[in-house]
């Protein structure tokens, strides 16, 4: 009898243990790789004020079986003012990661994301007619949309 049982049990831990060789389908993240955008325009808002962008931004958006999206990115642009009596460019960059813990999509194709961190670091150069130069370097992080940290500086000289 007892011959019996180790035998049962043996065959049973035979298939145990082939079982746990045995792959489970796991879901993983997903992504549809990095999205390039460019855009240059100029519009004339009203006689003798006229604004200008150019842009170049990739960005990529992974989001996990649970819902959690994840977006990333970097985005460089140039855009100016003119009106009478003066204008203003400036030029900058900015990269950024955001963790949001769900996305809601639209039937219209709209995402709607409830934002839980974000970092955002860069650089801006902000010229003036009147010869006036700033730069604005950006250092924050912000969690559940109520602040963090903010190590940016805002710093302005006269030419």
């Amino acid at each position: 009898m007892r011959t019996k049982n180790l035998l049962r049990l043996s065959a049973s831990g035979a298939v145990a243990v082939a079982l746990m060789g045995v792959a489970l389908p796991v879901q993983a993240a997903s992504s549809d790789g990095t999205n390039m955008t460019e855009t240059s325009s100029c519009t004339e808002l009203a006689p003798g004020v006229t604004t200008c962008l150019t842009m170049a931004e990739r960005r990529n958006v992974v989001i996990t079986p649970a819902g959690v999206a994840v977006l990333q990115g970097y985005r460089e642009y140039s855009d100016s003012i003119t009106y009478p009596g003066g204008s203003h460019s400036s030029d900058g960059t900015r990269r950024y990661v955001s963790v949001f813990g769900s996305s809601i999509a639209t039937p219209d194709g709209t995402i709607y994301y409830n934002q839980k961190v974000a970092k955002v670091d860069g650089s801006d150069v902000i010229t003036y007619s009147d010869g006036q130069t700033c730069v604005l370097d950006t250092n924050y992080v912000e969690a559940q949309s109520t602040g963090g940290y903010n190590h940016s500086t805002w710093t302005c000289t006269t030419n």
